[in-house]
């Protein structure tokens, strides 16, 4: 049902109203699409207009030469820059990080949430969904130190692993640093997760789970067979969520990971900020030798440009994800199952 109907629209008052709620939403979306829309033309830009004062909004003579650069990284220019991870790389790390830990996360809370809504009693329920909602309340700055030492010295928290009694041997650890598994163990578990596939899985009647039991039916085959199929909005929701806070996760992997071939496309951008943000910095003295250094090719040199690249090749896997799921994304918005 339409907000102001069909009817009173021509009505003046109502009218007007309509325009001003309109132009409200149309403004909002400006400004929300305007960061991407400056990240574009200033990615088509080169070095001069780039920093040209006051700034252009439509670029003077678009170039996608910074883009050709960008892609087609190399060995040689990574060297010459002090950067060690070239685009294809920090992509596979990428991809290999966000799907391995999204892979462990979804089904693991998505039973977590199954057991706490259908499988036990209300006054567990209550106890434990409290245990597992707590962990929200713990700001993550202060989980970084425990989660460090923990992934270095796995299964063990502490400088150094406990000896195994009557001996003076310690007992085996596990150093998950500078290895997919640093990113991936520590995102197995997320409450907002249970939060959401509990709530939807409360609106599930038990009747249909009590009639599968009466059939013989284990409760993993209920929840693969009957719980999944009927959960397809709220997996999109929680996947795509999920999607975007692995694919864009930054202070992590910068702990964790100390060879920088190991690092996935947001620390390939933060290198190549602190490069560019170098080169800016050079006296005027030091200008040509830096140029030479920072000219990539054909004399081209490169500014925050390539930095915008880099950004819009990162937002673009989200798009994707958006567009995949689109369709189960707004009819999870509401997360409703059964009426």
């Amino acid at each position: 049902m339409p907000l102001i109907p069909n009817v009173g629209r021509k009505k003046i008052r109502y009218r007007l109203l309509f325009i001003s709620i309109a132009s409200l939403l149309w403004l909002g979306v400006g400004l929300h699409l305007f960061p991407f829309y400056w990240a574009l033309t200033s990615s088509m830009k080169n070095f001069t207009e780039l920093y040209h004062v006051p700034p252009t909004l439509i670029p003077r003579k678009p170039t996608l030469q910074i883009w050709k650069i960008a892609i087609s990284y190399t060995g040689t220019q990574m060297q010459l820059t002090g950067l060690t991870t070239t685009l294809p790389i920090a992509l596979k790390n990428s991809l290999i990080m966000t799907f391995g830990a999204m892979a462990i996360q979804i089904p693991f809370t998505a039973l977590a949430a199954y057991a706490l809504s259908k499988l036990e009693t209300p006054k567990w329920e209550r106890v434990m969904f409290l245990f597992f909602i707590a962990t929200m309340l713990v700001p993550g700055q202060i989980s970084l130190i425990p989660r460090y030492l923990l992934i270095k010295g796995f299964p063990f928290i502490g400088a150094s692993a406990p000896k195994i009694p009557f001996t003076n041997k310690s007992f085996p650890t596990i150093n998950f640093l500078d290895s997919y598994w640093a990113v991936i163990l520590p995102a197995a578990y997320s409450a907002f997760n249970v939060l959401l596939f509990k709530g939807f899985f409360d609106t599930i009647p038990n009747e249909i789970l009590n009639a599968a039991r009466l059939d013989g039916a284990s409760e993993f085959r209920i929840f693969t067979r009957i719980i999944l199929p009927l959960s397809k909005p709220v997996l999109a929701v929680v996947a795509y969520f999920s999607f975007s806070e692995l694919w864009n996760q930054f202070m992590w992997p910068l702990i964790v990971f100390n060879k920088r071939e190991m690092h996935p496309l947001s620390l390939m951008i933060y290198q190549v900020e602190k490069i560019v943000m170098a080169f800016a910095g050079t006296q005027a003295s030091q200008k040509e030798e830096a140029m030479e250094l920072y000219t990539l090719q054909a004399k081209i040199v490169v500014g925050e440009n390539i930095v915008m690249v880099f950004s819009i090749i990162q937002s673009i896997p989200l798009f994707v994800m958006f567009i995949i799921l689109r369709e189960q994304l707004m009819k999870g918005v509401k997360l409703r199952g059964f009426k």
